[in-house]
């Protein structure tokens, strides 16, 4: 059941993200309560079974990233997730949604490294826009003023230098100018559905600005 909901959400369902990527982690193992929440997940997705991603029609070139972090959402192993969008267009073409492989030790920590791990994707995404003539500008969007902090200030402390330097790619690629830097309230911040359960009515709401109809 996971392995075909996986595959559904790798396809055209970004808003299953999260929920499958959480459940996954007990595959090798489940009990009665993982499987009762698979079924959950399966009811979801019979009474949405018409939703899809629709791509408009638009002239403008543009690639809007959104990244976000829920801070020790593992109660096992307190690792955060992280999850970022992307949007071409105005359309959703990427998404993730993965529990961090190290422990972060703040909410700025955990959302320095969904910011690296975005940026490097942008990077490769970008190089393929490339081979077929394309300049895109490239808007990354974080709701955390920490982590924009330290991406855009190359001065470390006590609290920073812990992290690991292939994390700091992102500063390199900020002065670069690959990509602009914005900060994104945490209401409007569309990776939120790849992070955290929400709401009805805030999961609604960010199905439709993904493009999920």
């Amino acid at each position: 059941m996971i392995g075909s909901l996986m595959y559904l959400t790798t396809g055209t369902r970004p808003d299953l993200a999260y929920t499958i990527s959480f459940l996954s982690q007990f595959s090798s193992c489940p009990t009665e309560q993982h499987l009762k929440a698979v079924k959950h997940v399966l009811r979801y997705v019979n009474g949405t079974k018409d939703i899809g991603l629709y791509y408009p029609y638009t002239a403008t070139n543009a690639i809007d990233t959104y990244v976000d972090a829920d801070f020790a959402a593992c109660l096992d192993t307190r690792r955060s997730f992280s999850g970022y969008i992307v949007l071409f267009n105005g359309a959703c073409i990427l998404w993730r949604s993965k529990k961090q492989s190290s422990v972060a030790t703040s909410t700025t920590e955990a959302e320095y490294v969904v910011m690296s791990l975005a940026a490097r994707q942008i990077q490769w995404f970008q190089k393929g826009l490339h081979d077929v003539r394309l300049n895109v500008p490239i808007a990354l969007h974080a709701d955390n003023t920490g982590a924009n902090f330290l991406a855009t200030n190359h001065q470390l402390n006590e609290l920073t230098k812990h992290i690991d330097i292939h994390f700091h790619k992102i500063r390199e690629e900020i002065d670069n100018g690959s990509f602009t830097l914005l900060k994104v309230a945490s209401s409007d911040n569309l990776a939120d559905i790849c992070t955290k359960i929400l709401a009805k009515p805030v999961h609604v709401r960010l199905m439709g600005l993904l493009g999920c109809r």
